[in-house]
């Protein structure tokens, strides 16, 4: 139930604002007196002894969201980014079931470009938030958020998440997160799909093992059914190509893998 109460809110979120256009928006002309006054007001309800303004944190934190729509200037982009990377390190933590500012942080932090990749990547990393089932869905929305910006220099980090963590959400999760770089260059791509398709491999072959109290096979089998719809989804997105099974990519990618994608 948390889980799919994060997804809607994670797809709340990045709905809420205005749509982004096809180009990026012009700059504002100085610096954005409402951003400042709702940067401020975060900080009042991040720092909240009762924990009680978390609703008014969120809200502040969609005028920000609309404001990178809309376009801000650097100074405000970095302001309003360290701004959220306080919301996810500062304060009382939140409990692990009430997470809504957190959630809206990170989502935000997708529209920051490289100054929120980063905070996404440490607050993922950040011992805050542990490495534990209950504290998994929000692990998923950095993850996700990361992808958002769409930054190449953390490609190579999402794809090591999605191969390596042995937690079936955030493998998910990173996988998916991936299928944001279908824009990335040719290079980045290829290194991701040949990761991917690799995995999946593995993934199968341990599956299929499958017998009387082997967890390994039974471990594989779960991580399969949560991985693989986003997986194959983040590699049609990157190659252009439309398969379902293992086999399919494996084959067109050992044709290809030298060749010129689109």
């Amino acid at each position: 139930m948390i889980r799919v109460a994060l997804n809607a809110l994670f797809a709340l979120a990045l709905l809420g604002g205005a749509p982004l256009s096809s180009q990026t928006p012009a700059p504002a002309k100085g610096p954005d007196k409402e951003v400042a006054e709702k940067i401020v007001l975060l900080k009042e309800c991040v720092m909240d002894k009762k924990m009680a303004r978390d609703a008014e944190g969120v809200a502040a934190i969609d005028v920000l969201v609309q404001k990178l729509q809309a376009g801000v200037e650097d100074k405000d982009r970095l302001a309003i980014a360290k701004a959220l990377d306080g919301a996810l390190t500062q304060g009382k933590l939140r409990p692990h079931d009430n997470i809504s500012l957190y959630s809206a942080a990170a989502v935000a932090l997708g529209y920051c470009g490289l100054d929120g990749a980063k905070v996404l990547k440490a607050a993922y990393e950040n011992k805050r938030y542990p490495k534990r089932k209950e504290w998994a869905p929000l692990r998923e929305f950095f993850l996700r958020s990361l992808g958002k910006t769409k930054e190449e220099s953390m490609a190579k980090f999402l794809t090591e998440e999605a191969v390596n963590n042995t937690e079936a959400a955030l493998m998910a999760a990173a996988g998916e997160a991936l299928g944001n770089y279908e824009e990335a260059k040719e290079a980045v791509r290829k290194e991701i799909v040949s990761d991917l398709i690799k995995k999946w491999g593995e993934e199968e072959e341990l599956a299929s093992q499958l017998g009387s109290g082997n967890m390994q096979a039974l471990n594989a089998k779960d991580r399969l059914s949560a991985f693989l719809d986003k997986w194959n989804a983040t590699l049609a997105k990157l190659t252009r190509q439309n398969f379902k099974k293992h086999l399919e990519w494996q084959n067109w990618h050992n044709k290809n893998r030298n060749a010129s994608w689109q």
